[in-house]
């Protein structure tokens, strides 16, 4: 189950059900069946960056004016894939916990178990560091 920030169940992964649908539309009418709300989805036209040339959404090239469409230059970026060591070094170095595990389920493929346990491992090496350290009995010193 997702949590949204503001605490609430994050229910968008039942939009597209039918019987979601079909609650809402009798939520809407007032309890009446048969009536269907129509909730349509803006279709975004794609046009070219350069010259504004709609585009049919399949081209590598505008057919006007030659510019690789995003969606061609997207495809071309390198995929960065980060190592389990390097990934330990951003979690020690502080950067949030959300990130890298979400870094590790959709980039690396790693099963959210496998990861939960490898950020609690390294949670708990960070931890003992802390309590290894010794105290310098000499900072009391009047």
């Amino acid at each position: 189950m997702t949590i949204t920030p503001g605490g609430c169940r994050d229910l968008r992964k039942y939009l597209n059900d039918e019987k979601v649908a079909d609650a809402f539309s009798k939520l809407v009418s007032g309890g009446k069946y048969g009536y269907r709300t129509v909730i349509e989805k803006k279709a975004e036209e794609k046009r070219c960056k350069k010259c504004n040339f709609l585009l049919e959404g399949n081209e590598k090239f505008c057919p006007e004016c030659g510019t690789k469409t995003e969606w061609q230059v997207e495809k071309e970026k390198p995929v960065v894939v980060l190592t389990a060591e390097e990934l330990e070094q951003k979690f020690k170095a502080g950067e949030k916990e959300s990130e890298i595990l979400a870094y590790m389920r959709d980039v690396l493929k790693i099963p959210e178990i496998t990861a939960f346990e490898l950020i609690s491992k390294w949670r708990k090496e960070m931890s003992k560091k802390e309590e290894e350290q010794p105290i310098n009995l000499e900072q009391f010193k009047g």
